[in-house]
């Protein structure tokens, strides 16, 4: 379920299948410069990858970057029980069961200081996300702040998702700006996106990026910009 995008750079993926949705899934893994790992937003079945991660180095974090990336938290914190837990402060409130021992903000942590960037998303105090950028690969990662699902079999994923404004494009779906209280925060954030200048971007639900990521992330929040 591994698969490599880089270098350093990995990624896990899935299919959460719901009842009346087939939704894709992605937990990207970075392989720090002391060899320790960077889990992010990890799978509800993360367990299934555990040994493939644990083969690449020690978690040394594991990081919810919204108040959606939650499912797996817990079963990572068992698979992976020397690593730190960060998640937003809202998150630490919604999930008391989760035992978290860092707060995630706006600042990288000085564990990833020298290879990430990352910037807290303002005006959607519904979502609380952390973008961050990988600078040796160029990869700007994003959670649900943009989707990029261009393909499905399933066709009520299909439905939902062009009712949602997010199948076969990439950028923020009807759901995503509809929780944008401050456009003015949302876009001051995309400007520190822009000015890391992506090469590739991966989003947590669809596909990947590989080329021209700052013009695609300019085009999708154009309005907002």
């Amino acid at each position: 379920m591994l698969r490599q995008l880089d270098q350093a750079l990995w990624v896990a993926e899935d299919t959460l299948k719901l009842p009346a949705m087939h939704f894709p899934v992605r937990s990207p893994v970075v392989r720090l410069g002391d060899g320790g790992l960077l889990l992010f937003s990890p799978l509800p079945g993360v367990e299934q990858v555990a040994g493939e991660i644990r083969a690449l180095g020690e978690v040394r974090a594991i990081v919810a970057p919204n108040l959606f990336h939650h499912l797996g938290l817990a079963p990572a914190a068992r698979a992976f029980p020397g690593a730190r837990l960060f998640g937003p402060r809202r998150l630490r409130e919604k999930r008391p069961d989760v035992a978290f021992t860092d707060e995630l903000g706006d600042a990288p942590d000085p564990l990833w200081s020298a290879e990430l960037d990352q910037v807290t998303v303002g005006g959607m105090p519904k979502v609380d996300e952390v973008a961050f950028f990988h600078r040796p690969s160029k990869t700007l990662f994003l959670w649900d702040l943009c989707f990029h699902i261009t393909h499905s079999a399933h066709f009520p994923t299909r439905l939902f998702m062009r009712l949602n404004g997010a199948y076969g494009r990439f950028g923020p779906s009807r759901f995503a700006r509809s929780m944008m209280r401050d456009r003015a925060a949302v876009g001051a954030a995309v400007k520190r996106m822009l000015a890391w200048a992506p090469e590739r971007i991966v989003v947590a639900h669809g596909d990947v990026i590989e080329r021209g990521g700052r013009a695609a992330l300019e085009s999708a929040f154009e309005r907002v910009l």
